[in-house]
């Protein structure tokens, strides 16, 4: 039995829907596997004005309509693009990409071990993925915060195999002493699966639709991207939340988010110094994030402060949960809007330091990505270099799919 199987991938036609914390995204791409980068045909992200994300209900009831209206604008102005692209092109997938808090990814380790050698067979792996599948549904019935959420899978994905500690593919006959198999779970609420079905079954009939996380996404292009192959921390700044992944060995071993984010930021600076929050939200994507406090009173300064060193204590505290007895790796992988890197970082940097009295290794997601398949990609009058990265993931994820083990969308 594999594992993990590689098939080719012909030039192909798809669309992305991310669902962030606040915002969500429809986007058309053309992917040619002769191309290091699919191409961008249309895309469209609608911010949620979000009331309270900290009520998933009223929250998910405002997302839910975003995602509606945002497809229905696929259909339309999303459709005509793909028709002056390439008038017999065809839909073939849909890749839904889901952020934190709407979706959970869990990650367990199956560890089998005799003292004498033994032969892998179809029947051994199937009942460890039976034995791993269970662990993660008892969990999710044990936890107190997700028990009643109405929670369902929507990926499985063997991520990593290894016989007598080596990595590797094809296992069947083989004889070994140890093998162990992790394995990810993507959890999503129900009413999710539902709205991402009927758009798909009423907007994409005859196409494959595919559901995961954003942060499971996000780890495999980070792989590929920037060759990962040891231990370091995803770092995801969305909107209205904040999100990690703890990777070690080169395997997402444990996820946990805040529902705080660069959205979230912006409206307490807003709030505190009197000033419509887009201009706030501006403050914090420049080179100079911090320039504005230099204009402000006294009190008005003691304020923003206050509001910075909250941001930062729930990411350090964040920090602290790595999902075993291991402190957080050194090198963090940070992603967020790309013209905010320089203030999440910061912010990065200080809570790693509190939470591990260690200097970090940062490395920038959407620069890489941006520097290394779009600054010098062609781009027409009509069709303005898109900086957001959050989409590029999710096209670099959908392009590269043919090239990476096979993973099971429910």
């Amino acid at each position: 039995m594999s594992l993990f199987g590689i098939g080719h991938s012909d030039d192909r036609y798809g669309v992305i829907i991310d669902v962030g914390s606040g915002s969500v995204l429809t986007a058309i791409i053309h992917s040619d596997p002769q191309e290091k980068q699919p191409t961008i045909i249309w895309a469209h992200r609608e911010q949620v004005p979000l009331r309270n994300i900290n009520s998933l209900e009223q929250s998910a009831k405002a997302l839910v309509a975003a995602l509606i209206d945002a497809s229905m604008l696929l259909d339309s102005e999303g459709r005509s693009a793909l028709r002056e692209n390439n008038p017999s092109a065809k839909l073939t997938r849909v890749q839904c990409g889901i952020s934190a808090p709407w979706s959970y990814t869990i990650t367990k380790t199956i560890n089998y071990k005799q003292d004498e050698v033994f032969t892998i067979s179809d029947e051994l792996i199937e009942d460890l993925l039976t034995t791993i599948n269970s662990k993660i549904e008892n969990d999710l019935q044990n936890s107190e915060p997700l028990r009643g959420l109405g929670l369902q899978t929507i990926t499985n994905a063997t991520v990593d195999v290894r016989a007598n500690g080596y990595r590797a593919n094809n296992l069947e006959g083989e004889k070994v002493q140890e093998l162990s198999i992790s394995r990810v779970n993507v959890v999503t609420h129900g009413y999710m699966v539902d709205a991402l079905d009927e758009i798909s079954d009423k907007l994409f009939t005859g196409s494959d639709l595919h559901k995961t996380s954003y942060i499971f996404m996000l780890n495999t292009v980070a792989n590929e991207l920037l060759q990962l192959n040891n231990d370091h921390c995803l770092v995801d700044v969305t909107y209205e939340a904040t999100e990690i992944g703890v990777v070690r060995d080169g395997v997402l071993t444990y996820c946990t988010h805040t529902p705080f984010g660069s959205y979230s930021l912006a409206r307490e600076i807003s709030a505190a110094i009197n000033v419509p929050i887009y201009e706030a939200f501006g403050y914090l994507h420049t080179e100079k994030p911090y320039n504005f406090k230099l204009s402000l009173s006294t009190t008005q300064l003691k304020e923003i402060d206050e509001i910075f060193e909250a941001y930062t204590a729930r990411v350090t505290e964040l920090f602290h949960e790595t999902g075993d007895e291991l402190s957080i790796p050194k090198h963090i992988t940070i992603h967020s809007d790309l013209n905010s890197e320089t203030l999440f970082t910061d912010i990065i940097d200080h809570a790693v330091k509190r939470a591990t009295k260690a200097k970090p290794f940062i490395s920038k997601i959407s620069s890489e990505i941006f520097e290394k398949y779009y600054r010098n990609s062609e781009v027409g009058p009509q069709k303005p270099l898109s900086t957001d990265t959050a989409m590029l993931v999710s096209a670099q994820f959908f392009h590269n799919d043919w090239n990476r083990p096979t993973f099971k969308f429910l």
